[in-house]
């Protein structure tokens, strides 16, 4: 039996599919973006399936570059932001690397046996970009959490396989998600250094002033333009999660910004990757190349930082969870310990 159905994308665009069953194997396509045109390909396919029938998937090998490519199409369409689609594409196209090393082209040929040999050769990668590596030669591992982010867009990827039914199952359900060590306290700058940092800021000391006492993400403060602002109140569309970030900031924030607020953007200067890359080295230079490394030292430290100071002053994390735009609640509940113990035994 012959069916369609509709799934909605993040956007809440629908996806119109068809279902076929052949000579006992189950088919299913892409049809279109509107009823009308998926029902117009769907009675085109019904027909050519009726009448042709079914070859086996395991006479029809589907080239793993163009599966990808397919899926990737597919994510584009579901309303994931562009940075996203990259890095996933960054990951499949890495594993396609490791497949056509091996003479393996086709999806079909993807088995659970290579797919755990791939997770051992990831487990045991380095990592090349870290702040001053070459200086001394530090090149850790890649963490257990990149690991599983990487095996979950491996699992999401053939799963789109399999429901196109390129494949029979998916090779990467059996593989399990590496045991994560406890998440330590993130870094925050003590107030000593927050001096420091200010002032040898120079030209981007608005930048740091505007991080360090809203906990805005700095990829969202590069593009603020005057719009954003509305009294008091700041509005701008998160990169991150796509929700909308409407919250009030502090009057000597809005004091230090007015001067900016006749520019097209705020921080026009740091809209290219050297001036932003030169904003980060700027904090770092002034810490130890093995500091900033073990605590991860970059920009977003100010937004720890920022959680840190008010979580100190008493602010329920009800409250700080809107302030800083999180989805749930367990996302700020990981700054939970960093509050002084004079603060606790207010409240106990």
């Amino acid at each position: 039996m012959a069916t369609i159905y509709s799934r909605q994308t993040k956007l809440g665009q629908s996806k119109y599919y068809g279902n076929f069953s052949v000579n006992g194997v189950r088919v299913r396509r892409y049809l279109g973006d509107t009823l009308k045109s998926a029902e117009l390909q769907f009675k085109k396919l019904d027909y050519e399936l009726t009448i042709s029938g079914v070859t086996k998937r395991k006479d029809v090998l589907t080239s793993l570059n163009q599966a990808i490519l397919s899926f990737l199409k597919e994510v584009e369409t579901s309303g994931v932001k562009y940075d996203q689609v990259y890095i996933i594409k960054k990951k499949l196209n890495r594993f396609n690397q490791y497949c056509l090393a091996k003479s393996i082209t086709a999806i079909q040929q993807v088995d659970v046996r290579l797919a755990k040999e791939y997770v051992v050769y990831r487990s045991n990668a380095r990592i090349t970009n870290k702040y001053q590596a070459a200086n001394d030669n530090y090149y850790p591992k890649i963490s257990p959490r990149t690991l599983n982010r990487e095996v979950q867009f491996l699992k999401r990827f053939f799963n789109y396989a399999l429901e196109v039914a390129w494949i029979d199952i998916n090779p990467f359900s059996a593989i399990k998600p590496v045991p994560l060590k406890p998440t330590g306290q993130r870094y925050y700058f003590t107030p000593e250094q927050v001096k420091l940092i200010m002032d040898s800021a120079g030209r981007f000391q608005d930048f740091y002033y505007l991080l360090l006492h809203t906990g805005i993400r700095s990829t969202d403060a590069y593009k603020l333009k005057r719009e954003h602002f509305d009294g008091k109140y700041i509005k701008v569309q998160m990169n991150k999660t796509g929700d909308f970030l409407h919250v009030p900031i502090p009057q000597h924030v809005l004091d230090v910004l007015q001067p900016r607020m006749g520019l097209c953007t705020l921080f026009a200067p740091l809209k290219s990757d050297r001036q932003r890359r030169n904003c980060v080295q700027n904090i770092q230079r002034l810490f130890e190349p093995d500091f900033v490394r073990k605590n991860n030292i970059n920009l977003h430290t100010f937004r720890h930082t920022y959680a840190h100071n008010m979580l100190n002053k008493g602010v329920p994390k009800e409250v700080l969870q809107t302030l800083l735009g999180h989805r749930s609640i367990k996302t700020t509940e990981i700054y939970a310990n960093w509050v002084r113990k004079e603060e606790l035994e207010r409240w106990v």
